[in-house]
């Protein structure tokens, strides 16, 4: 558990430990809820960070899935529950 002060402008520092843990950097968006007497910050539901998406062009995603789709009954099972159909 952390002690931590309200600024003069309401702000508060989260510690370095608790950042870390949950991957927050600066620009990160948190949700503020009450709960009773309580103040509640948790992280927004992010979008993935850019650099985990590769850019395919030239029918690549399509011969990517059409592999995909025949290499196992898991892999189809995955491609249908995410919405890939074809």
């Amino acid at each position: 558990m952390w002690r931590v002060r309200l600024s003069s402008k309401g702000q508060v520092v989260i510690p370095s430990e608790v950042r870390e843990a949950l991957g927050l950097r600066r620009g990160s968006e948190l949700i503020v809820r009450l709960e009773g007497g309580r103040i509640v910050l948790e992280p927004a539901a992010a979008e993935p960070p850019p650099e985990l998406f590769v850019s395919l062009g030239g029918g690549e995603l399509e011969r990517i899935l059409r592999e995909a789709k025949g290499s196992s009954d898991k892999v189809a099972r995955l491609l249908r529950d995410l919405g890939v159909e074809g």
